[in-house]
């Protein structure tokens, strides 16, 4: 099998991709990584809360590799692979970071305000 091929897309799904790539990945990685911290600092460590968060971590690296990497990949593939980490690391991995930073500056806070 040769490389990925380029897309070929109208102007307008190329608008809708760019949409879902800079909008809706990074919220939702945000999202996971705010709610994945939640479950390790709560110590509340059950089967259910367990596997809810192994399932929206496996989740979170379908995301990342089919839906940024491989897209970016096929849109682009004159680009590298380091490029294309690049912006996996940016679309993926520091809004999740961002999401854990976001939780503990709220622990913070509430804990300063509680005195």
């Amino acid at each position: 099998m040769n490389g990925p091929v380029a897309a070929q897309g109208s102007p307008g799904s190329r608008w809708w991709a760019g949409l879902f790539l800079a909008g809706v990945v990074p919220i939702v990685n945000a999202i996971g990584g705010f709610f994945t911290l939640d479950f390790l600092l709560s110590g509340q460590y059950t089967w259910g809360r367990t596997l809810r968060t192994f399932v929206l971590s496996l989740s979170l690296l379908v995301l990342a590799y089919e839906f940024v990497y491989r897209d970016l990949q096929t849109r682009h593939p004159e680009w590298t692979g380091r490029r294309l980490l690049n912006h996996v690391l940016g679309y993926s991995v520091a809004p999740f970071f961002g999401g854990m930073a976001l939780l503990l500056l709220l622990l913070a806070v509430t804990r300063v305000w509680k005195g």
